[in-house]
Formats: structure tokens, C-alpha cells, sequence
């Protein structure tokens, strides 16, 4: 089964509780480790037995998490997928004869994205589903167009599995395209972070590479505005997951904004991230989604900006360059290169025509994933909540909708001050395009 459902929609109650009515172990393919150490410590204050095995842990800690697997003794093992690959036999046979009530892929898009050339093992998962024993397969994610879908199922093996998908728009978050030169767009950030607005809520700002991410840091600081840095090859591994820990308000002292690189705060529940800041496009609509879903998970107003070049070819051709690398190291042959990097500028084409369009914003995205206007039905993970426990899900407050449906507004009192209204309420609900 593959779920395509918003950010902030319930999508690990979707697995969680299945693996837990069900008996054995069940195993989470996750990509990051912040996003495994901190499903497993929700679902340990649960009293839920769960764990996760990494390269974090000393020897003697993974051979005590795997002593409880054998046993049988947890209800869900977080890994990556790099772990059903590593040189240990013996780690690949306790994975093996764990028998798992379900393989289950959070983040599944990662699986298109990274399983062709960044993580290979992504790419391999059908084949360890194999040597599971076959495992019935639920997959989650917040991006997947038609195309990607098919593509992710086709690399599992489960061509033919039950694929549900939830309208992806997020009506609280209003979406800014922002013709900018790359220039003057520290500025410009530096402007929107400083907003009253924002005091005691959370700001990312998502960067295509180290290199920008050290400009626009050095550039920011230089304004008087000292935020941190997270990628991949920030300090030990210690230092990353500390940064992380006071984002999400568990360690001192706290960070309310960020820049970042787009694998941050995959998966992560921050309820309250009101601005997301995209520096440039993103090299897919799907990562689009994935980055500016990390807003106004509560159902509150937020706002995510999108920097863009106009027609200038700059933003495009740093994203086509980097594709072409990436392409290029990839496994396969010469076909296979080139139908990949063909698909991947296709992408980028297709964003920036987004971005250049003065059509609804909001309706482009909605019509690339298929949604149809109005729609609207609870997901599982809702029905739980309303069935079961009585509840319902945080009220959805529709906001401003985008820069052509709220270009009078923009127009009268600048793209600033329209941040500033949407993040404080202030905005009325508008009609739609």
C-alpha cells in the first residue's frame, strides 16, 4: 500500500498503530536519524516498545537492541536502508530472520529521489523485501505526483498495490513567488525574519547547497541576525542532533530559525514553523511540496516564499549542473544516465514555469498532483482520531492564497508587509481564482 497525505495529517499513526495491533516486530525504512531518534522517543513515552539501530550506536548497543529483537521484545525497529547492506553477517541475518509484521517505507519519495544515485539502497529495497520473506509493504508519504508513484511502487515490486492519495493543499499556508536577483535575496530574508510576527514561532530557510547556505549565513550575520547552519557536513554527528534538539525546543538554548539544506526537518513535528523560505526553486514539484509542507503543521497561517529569477537562467542552470553531476556518477549505463538526467531537467523546467506563471500558484500545485478543487475527505489517521478517542483534528484556518490571487494586496503594501498579515491573522479569508 502507498499513501500519499499532507505534511502534519497523521501519516505515522497510519503505521504505528497496525504495527502495534499486529504480532512480531514491524520495520521502518527511515532516512535520517533525527527523524528515527525522535519517533522512537514519542513512541517510548507512550509505553510502546520501539528502538532504532545506526552507525551512532557503540557495538555493544547494537548487539543489545538486536538481543531484543531477537526476542521479539519491541514492536517496531527504526533503520536505514544502507543497514540491510552492511558488511556484518550477523547484522544482515538478525535482520533477516526478524520476520517483520510489515516493511514499512516512511518518507517514500526518497526511494525515487535518492534510489537511482545519492542512497543506491533505496533502490534495493525490493530485494530485501525478498529476503524478508515478502512482508506486506505499507509506504508513506507527503509528495508524489501520478509519475512518481508509479515509479515508487514499480521499484518495491508491488506494481499493483492499493495506492490511496489525500488532496495535498494545505489551505492555511499562503505561497509568495518572489522574482528576485540572488543578490539582494539575503536582504530580503534577513527583512522577513526580523518581523514581530514571527517572535516565538519557527523560520527555516532552505538552500540548494553548503556553499550558498555559508553566503547566506555570513550575509545575515553581517546584518546583526546570528542563525545556525544544518547540513549534512556540519561538525560530528553529536553536534548535528543537538541542533536539531533545540530547534524542536528540547535543548537549550532554543532556535527559533534555521537555514538549511532540504533533508532538515523531514518528518519532524514542529507545529509551528510560520515562514519557509525556499532561496531558489526546487529541482521538483514534489521536493517544492516536501520543503514548504514544513509550515503550519498545526493549522494555523503561515507563509512560504519562493525565490525565483524571472526568465534568467540562473536559478535553472545551478540546479541543471548539479543533476548533471549527480546523473553522472550514477549506476547504469549510458541509456539509463540519460533518460535519468532528461527526467530531472524536465523537473526543473517544469517548477520554474510554475514560478513564472502568473496563474494560481496554489492551482498549479494541486492540478500537478491530480486534486480537484473543493475536495476534501479525512484521512485514516482522522477517522481514528474522531472514531476512537473522540477527537478531532486542529482547526484549518484558510489564509491568503498566493501572489496572483492576492496581487492587488502585494501590489498596495509590498511583499513584506503581506508575510507580516498572513502570519498574524490579519488576512481575510479571500476568494479563490
Amino acid at each position: 500500500m502507498l499513501v500519499v497525505s499532507p505534511t502534519g495529517s497523521g501519516k505515522t499513526l497510519c503505521f504505528q498503530l497496525p504495527a502495534v495491533l499486529r504480532r512480531g516486530v514491524a520495520l521502518v525504512v527511515s532516512p535520517l536519524k533525527a527523524l528515527m531518534s525522535e519517533q522512537v522517543s514519542d513512541l517510548l513515552a507512550k509505553k510502546i516498545p520501539a528502538t532504532f539501530i545506526n552507525s551512532d550506536l557503540s557495538r555493544e548497543e547494537k548487539e543489545t537492541r538486536f538481543s531484543l529483537l531477537a526476542l521479539k521484545a519491541i514492536k517496531l525497529l527504526y533503520v536505514a536502508p544502507e543497514r540491510f547492506f552492511v558488511r556484518s553477517d550477523a547484522e544482515r541475518s538478525q535482520l533477516k530472520r526478524s520476520e517483520p509484521s510489515f516493511l514499512i517505507i516512511d518518507e517514500a519519495h526518497c526511494v525515487d529521489r535518492w534510489g537511482e544515485d545519492f542512497r543506491p539502497e533505496y533502490g534495493r529495497l525490493r530485494e530485501v523485501r525478498e529476503k524478508l520473506g515478502a512482508p506486506p509493504v505499507l509506504a508513506f508519504t507527503a509528495t508524489a505526483g501520478k509519475e512518481m508513484q508509479d515509479r515508487i511502487l514499480a521499484s518495491l515490486g508491488i506494481p499493483d498495490a492499493t495506492v490511496f492519495v489525500r488532496d495535498v493543499d494545505r489551505p492555511n499556508i499562503a505561497m509568495l513567488r518572489l522574482h528576485c536577483r540572488s543578490e539582494r535575496r539575503a536582504q530580503e530574508i534577513a527583512s522577513m525574519l526580523a518581523l514581530p510576527q514571527l517572535k516565538g514561532q519557527k523560520a527555516m530557510v532552505f538552500v540548494p547547497t553548503v556553499k550558498v547556505g555559508d553566503e547566506l549565513r555570513t550575509a545575515m550575520s553581517a546584518m546583526g541576525l546570528d542563525i545556525p547552519f544544518y547540513h549534512s557536513k556540519l561538525g560530528t554527528a553529536w553536534e548535528r542532533q543537538e541542533l536539531v534538539k533545540r530547534f524542536l525546543g528540547q535543548s537549550r538554548p532554543v532556535v527559533d530559525q534555521i537555514v538549511c539544506t532540504n533533508a532538515f526537518g523531514m518528518g519532524l513535528d514542529v507545529p509551528n514553523v510560520r515562514l519557509v523560505v525556499h532561496w531558489q526553486q526546487s529541482a521538483s514539484v514534489e521536493d517544492l511540496l516536501q520543503e514548504f509542507g514544513r509550515a503550519g503543521r498545526d493549522g494555523k497561517p503561515s507563509v512560504s516564499v519562493m525565490f525565483h529569477d524571472g526568465k534568467g537562467r540562473g536559478d535553472t542552470g545551478r540546479l541543471k549542473f548539479m543533476a548533471e553531476m549527480t546523473v553522472s556518477n550514477a549506476p547504469g549505463d549510458e541509456h539509463q544516465r540519460a533518460v535519468m538526467l532528461e527526467q530531472r531537467n524536465r523537473n526543473i523546467d517544469q517548477v520554474a514555469g510554475m514560478l513564472r506563471s502568473t496563474s494560481c500558484f496554489r492551482k498549479s500545485i494541486r492540478n500537478y498532483f491530480g486534486d480537484s478543487e473543493g475536495r476534501h475527505r479525512l484521512s485514516l489517521a482522522e477517522r481514528i482520531l474522531e472514531w476512537v478517542f473522540g477527537t478531532r483534528a486542529p482547526p484549518t484556518y484558510h489564509t491568503a492564497c498566493c501572489d496572483s490571487c492576492d496581487s492587488t494586496t502585494i501590489k498596495k503594501h509590498g511583499a513584506i508587509a503581506y508575510v507580516a498579515r498572513v502570519m498574524g491573522g490579519e488576512f481575510p479569508r479571500l476568494g479563490r481564482k
